[in-house]
């Protein structure tokens, strides 16, 4: 007879730490980084109370709620692999579209910033504004394309966070708010969708970069110049697979030498604090 299993009984002071150590929604903090050039010239040409402060840190402030960014994949459909079955298989990925919500304050620099970023997108147009033969024309994405903007969640203690970054992020949609004479006077509020090519779970920063290229060198592959220096070893001989090594230890000067022989290591006489584990070598901090 075969053996059934049943559901495990649980205790609630067994469960209880668990749901009491969940994350809440009202925590947050979002920013924009790396303003293209010719899109911050024209921004702060058109409006100078959008300065460098409120774009970098202010307008961050007046975000009043966000959306966590989510991914689909499209997929193809195979059969005949396995008689009766059809497959799918997934080819692209796809970035949905994220809205954030932002309070309007008083000198509306919130509002403006926005509006003129679209602006900026389709002001190629040589001819005024107020022409009855006026043009759009599109500029070009990297005039126009935040190189990253960055959503942060975290709890009340600060301690734990999931980071977003999102690449070549710009304002694809700006909701109409309504405003009236009513009785309730609201704080005026806008909504912006934002389109992007992709986003990525965690921070950039030029120092991950590098050591993101130095994981990837090949053995002796300096990580400026990508000349190729041998690594050899005496005795034992040994060649790495892959140079393991942090971006610190790229920035030595034994990686920049002009007669570029290489690296002389003794593999039996290694000195201590050396880690020869495998095929990969470290340098001690």
């Amino acid at each position: 007879m075969p053996r059934r299993n049943y559901p495990r009984k649980q205790r609630t002071q067994d469960i209880k730490s668990l749901f009491m150590n969940v994350a809440t929604s009202n925590h947050f903090e979002f920013g924009i980084r790396a303003f293209p050039i010719p899109l911050l010239n024209y921004v702060q040409q058109r409006e100078p109370l959008l300065t460098r402060n409120f774009l970098g840190r202010e307008l961050g402030l007046m975000c009043k709620g966000a959306e966590l960014p989510g991914a689909t994949f499209a997929t193809a459909q195979v059969k005949g692999n396995y008689m009766g079955i059809s497959q799918k298989y997934a080819h692209t990925r796809i970035f949905t579209e994220s809205s954030f919500t932002f309070y309007v304050d008083s000198q509306y620099r919130v509002l403006k910033f926005f509006q003129l970023w679209q602006e900026y997108m389709s002001s190629g147009s040589e001819a005024s504004p107020d022409k009855k033969a006026y043009y759009y024309r599109m500029r070009y994405p990297d005039s126009y394309k935040c190189s990253q903007m960055v959503l942060s969640k975290f709890d009340r203690d600060h301690f734990q966070k999931i980071d977003y970054t999102y690449i070549n992020a710009f304002p694809i949609n700006i909701t109409p708010t309504a405003v009236d004479y009513g009785a309730n006077n609201k704080i005026l509020e806008i909504s912006v969708t934002f389109n992007y090519d992709r986003f990525i779970m965690g921070t950039i920063s030029s120092l991950d970069t590098h050591s993101e290229q130095s994981k990837k060198l090949m053995p002796g592959q300096n990580i400026w110049d990508s000349q190729t220096v041998p690594f050899v070893y005496s005795g034992d001989t040994e060649y790495t697979s892959y140079a393991n090594k942090q971006y610190a230890d790229f920035k030595s000067n034994i990686f920049n030498s002009q007669d570029n022989t290489g690296l002389q290591f003794d593999w039996k006489n290694a000195p201590q604090g050396y880690d020869y584990t495998g095929a990969s070598f470290q340098f001690p901090n």
